[in-house]
């Protein structure tokens, strides 16, 4: 039986454990900075990271949660850094979205100009010498709007596959029913013009590479909140994705009472990690 703790303890608990994990286990990792710049011309500050000495990777980029970038996820402030990511075996692109950290532009909430972000950071890496040209997408909660919205609306990307780590899929979502209003940028519910490009249960029926969707109960956001969660498993299994695969569920199952994952910071940092092990050793098709 699991013992739910303060959402302030349980992360402050999960980065402690992380870091002795570390210590533990250390993983010497390289890291290059990098300046990138959108197609609106704005410089995007990256971080590449990877396994010291390794020879061509397969590629990472990380769509972060709302409000992070590089340096929350070179440090504690995600759920999971960078570093953990590069020692799976990956060359792990960082980067800010724009509007955040050292990149330019205006806050953008997951829109068109993140998606564009993404974009960029995913070209970039498949044709880095440290990348064998072959990416996979890890999108942190908010960050789903962006990594879908990339993957959808440019298809011809070397996209393999997009892992979902309990993103809000639309602006219901998103907003909580209209209580928590700082995404909608001053923009009303009824804005279709606004929420279209940022609702991620609507681009992720567009998928043509995998999607694995992560969902826990508690949700790590609105720990009652799991229609999120159906929503984007049953738009993602009626197109064209690679593969779609809800938690340990089998690939290809959209079960009717799924079995979620345990809830907190630790857990999901473990279920993150493992299933991009099993990403990196190919055991999905496609």
């Amino acid at each position: 039986m699991s013992v739910l703790l303060p959402p302030a303890l349980d992360w402050r608990g999960a980065a402690a454990l992380r870091a002795l994990r570390r210590a533990a286990h250390p993983a010497p990792v390289e890291r290059e900075a990098l300046e990138l710049h959108s197609t609106a011309g704005y410089k995007l500050a990256a971080q590449l990271l990877r396994p010291k000495g390794a020879g061509p990777l397969p590629g990472l980029v990380v769509s972060p949660a709302i409000h992070q970038g590089i340096e929350a996820l070179s440090g504690r402030g995600a759920v999971v850094d960078g570093a953990e990511l590069a020692s799976l075996g990956f060359a792990v692109l960082l980067h800010d979205p724009a509007g955040r950290g050292a990149s330019w532009g205006e806050e953008d909430f997951g829109g068109p100009e993140h998606q564009d972000d993404v974009r960029v950071c995913v070209r970039h890496l498949a044709a880095h010498p440290a990348c064998t040209g072959r990416v996979g997408l890890l999108s942190l909660s908010l960050g789903v709007a962006a990594a879908v919205g990339a993957a959808a609306r440019w298809p011809e990307l070397p996209l393999d596959w997009l892992v979902d780590w309990e993103g809000p899929c639309d602006r219901e979502i998103i907003t909580a029913g209209g209580t928590r209003l700082e995404p909608a940028a001053g923009h009303t519910l009824d804005d279709d013009h606004y929420w279209a490009s940022r609702e991620a249960v609507r681009g992720v029926a567009w998928l043509t590479c995998g999607y694995l969707r992560l969902q826990a109960f508690p949700d790590h956001a609105q720990p009652d909140e799991l229609r999120h969660a159906r929503r984007m498993v049953h738009a993602a299994a009626a197109g064209p994705a690679r593969f779609v695969q809800l938690n340990d569920h089998p690939i290809g199952q959209v079960p009717s009472r799924p079995e979620w994952l345990a809830g907190g910071a630790w857990a999901a940092n473990r279920a993150i990690l493992a299933a991009l092990r099993r990403l990196r050793r190919g055991a999905y098709p496609g």
